[in-house]
């Protein structure tokens, strides 16, 4: 059965200051990472595919890159590419809404 695009209402946008990231989690229980770079909102999973380190929780956000502070390996948030060692692997991105002033966050349900 193929997978059904749903989206999720998160939060306000108003709650995620430019420069700051934050956890949220999808209906499915995946828990995602949302970075608001000057405005603009992305997500990706939380989680860092060189370790298990949290990306909202031990992550820094400079500008749209986000940098793991558990082995220093980077991602850019609008695509989820590793953009530097020892990151290899991209992360999984979420396409982003803000519609009435809330977060959504587009995922494949079930």
């Amino acid at each position: 059965m193929k997978a059904v695009a749903e989206t999720a209402v998160l939060f306000p946008a108003s709650e995620l200051p430019p420069g700051q990231i934050r956890a949220d989690f999808l209906p499915n229980g995946r828990v995602i990472a949302i970075y608001n770079v000057d405005g603009q909102f992305h997500a990706t999973d939380d989680t860092c595919t060189h370790g298990a380190a949290s990306l909202s929780e031990d992550g820094v956000l400079r500008g749209h890159v986000v940098e793991c502070s558990w082995h220093n390996g980077c991602f850019d948030v609008r695509s989820g590419a590793a953009c530097a060692s020892p990151c290899s692997e991209a992360l999984r991105t979420y396409p982003v809404k803000v519609v009435d002033g809330m977060v959504s966050v587009e995922y494949e349900g079930e």
